[in-house]
């Protein structure tokens, strides 16, 4: 966090970029950024034109191609019984949203006693101006409701900014760790703007192939169901 209480993006992305799988003898906006968000609350309709790094050896199903939930389920489940160290970056993942979010919550009710001291501040020498038969400015003041609601605004902007940031480098690690649903295969998630029939291309093939599509919005879905089941691991 910086003096002036905006987040600090480059801290944020050299924090995540020690967050590289570790091997196994070591062992991932809301927008309302004033909130502590849970894990949940940031899925993305991420997609990826290749494989995921396998955690280890060859894998029988390919989690890029993975479409329904029981067979995520499988998947996940047995990878993570064969690699103990996937929840331990899953948490340390978890910690590391979570203290920046505190540091951005901290830094905006900062800013917002600033405002309120400077409001205060800007009160007291217009009282004294009055007394002395000053002149009290007129002119515009950082310290309007308008003014106010724009730095914040401005500083909210910055946060959000740095969150969506944080949630591509968590959503890269998971695609890495093999999580079903964080790196599926483009070719298989059908825009929610184009009917199955429609598609065109390497998707047409697939569907004539007898391999079903996702939606969109499915997919989404789908990580949001994935990351619930994650956090709960964690938490066991």
């Amino acid at each position: 966090m910086s003096s002036n209480n905006t987040p600090d993006l480059a801290s944020v992305l050299k924090t995540l970029a020690g967050l590289a799988p570790q091997n196994q003898q070591q062992g991932y906006v809301t927008h309302q950024i004033h909130q502590q968000a849970p894990l949940i609350a940031w899925p993305q309709s991420t997609q990826a034109n290749h494989n995921p790094t396998p955690v280890s050896g060859a894998k029988v199903i390919d989690p890029a191609t993975i479409l329904d939930w029981s067979s995520g389920l499988r998947c996940v489940m047995k990878t993570v019984a064969k690699h103990d160290s996937i929840l331990h970056e899953i948490r340390r993942m978890i910690k590391i949203q979570h203290e920046h979010e505190e540091q951005w919550w901290k830094g905006r009710e900062a800013l917002k006693q600033t405002q309120e001291a400077r409001k205060e501040g800007q009160k007291k020498l217009d009282d004294v101006l009055k007394l002395i038969g000053g002149t009290v400015s007129a002119g515009s003041s950082n310290t309007t409701p308008e003014e106010t609601a724009k730095e914040l605004a401005a500083f909210d902007m910055k946060v959000h900014r740095a969150q969506v940031q944080m949630v591509t480098e968590m959503t890269a690690r998971f695609r890495n760790l093999g999580i079903p649903f964080f790196g599926t295969k483009s070719e298989l998630v059908r825009l929610k703007a184009k009917s199955p029939e429609r598609v065109e291309g390497g998707a047409s093939q697939i569907l004539k192939e007898g391999n079903r599509m996702i939606d969109e919005i499915e997919l989404v879905e789908l990580q949001r169901k994935m990351l619930v089941l994650l956090e709960d691991l964690c938490g066991e």
